[in-house]
């Protein structure tokens, strides 16, 4: 199993401390809520680049306003996604 470091909401800093803040800001469905109150999953996989989480949640954010597919929806059209380009995460 591959294993890349990660920088958790409580040992982030500067403009990813201020990225973090802004996404948990955010509603977020009760399945990305980690019991130790950091930040989920897929924001600390992108954690090294700042940058990176910004303008990848913003984005992603955009895609999943509004109430065009529910969150289900939009999940599992991901997993598809996921399982058809071979994508593990």
């Amino acid at each position: 199993m591959a294993w890349i470091q990660v920088i958790d909401r409580h040992e982030a800093e500067g403009e990813l401390r201020e990225v973090y803040e802004a996404l948990m800001s955010r509603p977020i469905p009760s399945a990305y809520l980690v019991p130790h109150g950091g930040a989920p999953g897929i924001h600390r996989a992108h954690s090294l680049d700042a940058g990176l989480v910004r303008a990848v949640f913003t984005a992603t954010g955009t895609m999943h306003a509004g109430a065009a597919l529910s969150w289900a929806d939009r999940e599992l059209i991901s997993a598809v996604t996921a399982r058809t380009t071979e994508c593990f995460y």
